[in-house]
């Protein structure tokens, strides 16, 4: 399984790829530090991509998490279904969380720092 971080902070990148490749989930983590990176990124698979998590940082300059999620639908159902997305933010905003809880795309909203045994849980589910 594969990990993708998007995030424009470099510490959250740096420490949540640190605590996967610790945690022995994976052996692979790509980062990207922008949403539109990592839109482009996945708009270049197919159904022949690894089974992959995405960790989708929620505020980001230019694109947010929910911009992504918007052109994250447009993509084909095939890459889709072989990707398991989770918001993770810092946020206490209840609209935040609301529209997060809302969104048919992601699975859970996650806290920072990132909690691995949750994680580790969500996706035995």
């Amino acid at each position: 399984m594969e990990f993708i971080i998007v995030d424009d902070s470099v510490f959250d990148q740096f420490t949540q790829e640190k605590l996967l490749l610790k945690s022995g989930l994976t052996e692979t983590v790509r980062t990207f530090g922008s949403a539109q990176q990592a839109i482009d990124h996945l708009r270049t698979q197919d159904a022949d991509m690894p089974d992959t998590v995405i960790l989708l940082d929620l505020q980001m300059p230019g694109l947010n998490g929910f911009e992504f999620t918007e052109q994250y639908g447009m993509l084909p159902k095939a890459v889709r279904k072989r990707i398991r997305l989770f918001m993770i933010s810092s946020t206490v905003d209840v609209s935040d969380i609301e529209q997060a809880e809302a969104n048919p795309y992601i699975i859970q909203l996650l806290s920072k720092p990132l909690e691995i045994p949750l994680l580790r849980e969500l996706l035995k589910s």
